[in-house]
């Protein structure tokens, strides 16, 4: 005799809350994504890992002669190389979270339609492997501040710095990325978008150059990009230099643009395997 009795299997609902449990719930998840991307990353590759260097040092060397050499930038003191470098880690992390987490969902959609898995998982695990190339700056900045007797003691605030720097990337990241399921021109525009934020941000000249090109009324506006007051404050603290209370608001900022990202990522996380 056969049973009526049926078993109804139903969503519990879309939250960032439920979305932030099981991605806790997933390392194991995320290390393997990552473990996957650092080893695509090099396949087939003469240098491999040697490419993390040589990337840093490339982008230190265009910069020190077109900003140092031809255009003759101050740095308020501080030796050029030191001064770059330490804009140049962070920038290529937040450049290197944003574009992957932003593309991740679209590259990775054949699993995403296939399968069910925590899928705020693919883009949080590109803020994983771009660690190894932020390590491999960071171990040359600690070189380079050595050499020119720099004291370290100022690189205490480098987590908080770095946190605030993956935040940021996330949040922007998976904003774009929930837009660009939908409209797929967006991918495109990144690359643009972040070579002309690359010249809004204060890597490679100081922040108070900026400032006083756009007037002194407007000087907030050079904040609303998070990482120009994130580096101002990172050297402040490293390079014992002076920074406008201004930069404190990029670090506010932070937590609000991954806010946005989540909850963005989420309202269209409910039909991705639909739309993806």
């Amino acid at each position: 005799m056969k049973s009526n009795t049926k078993t109804v299997i139903t969503s519990k609902g879309s939250s960032i809350g439920n979305s932030l449990l099981e991605l806790w719930r997933s390392p194991a998840l995320i290390r393997a994504f990552a473990s996957r991307d650092l080893n695509v990353r090099y396949a087939q590759t003469y240098l491999g890992f040697i490419w993390s260097v040589i990337q840093p040092l490339f982008g230190l060397s265009t910069l020190f002669i077109l900003f140092n050499k031809i255009a003759g930038i101050p740095t308020d003191g501080i030796p050029f190389l030191a001064f770059a470098l330490s804009g140049l880690i962070f920038w290529n992390y937040f450049n290197y979270v944003l574009s992957q987490s932003a593309g991740a969902m679209v590259a990775m959609q054949a699993m995403v339609k296939k399968i069910y898995l925590p899928r705020l998982s693919i883009p949080t695990a590109k803020a994983l492997v771009g660690l190894v190339d932020y390590a491999v700056g960071l171990l040359m900045l600690i070189a380079i501040c050595i050499y020119y007797n720099i004291s370290l003691v100022g690189m205490l605030i480098l987590p908080v710095i770095l946190i605030c720097t993956a935040m940021a990337a996330l949040g922007i990241g998976l904003t774009i990325s929930a837009i660009s399921l939908r409209y797929r021109d967006v991918q495109q525009i990144i690359p643009f978008a972040l070579q002309l934020l690359f010249f809004l941000t204060p890597v490679a000249y100081p922040t108070a150059l900026l400032s006083s090109l756009i007037g002194e009324n407007w000087k907030w506006m050079v904040y609303l990009n998070p990482i120009a007051g994130m580096l101002e404050i990172f050297r402040g603290f490293l390079f014992e230099t002076p920074y406008s209370t201004l930069a404190w608001g990029s670090l506010i900022l932070t937590p609000m643009l991954l806010l946005i990202g989540l909850w963005s990522f989420v309202r269209a996380d409910k039909k991705m395997a639909d739309i993806v």
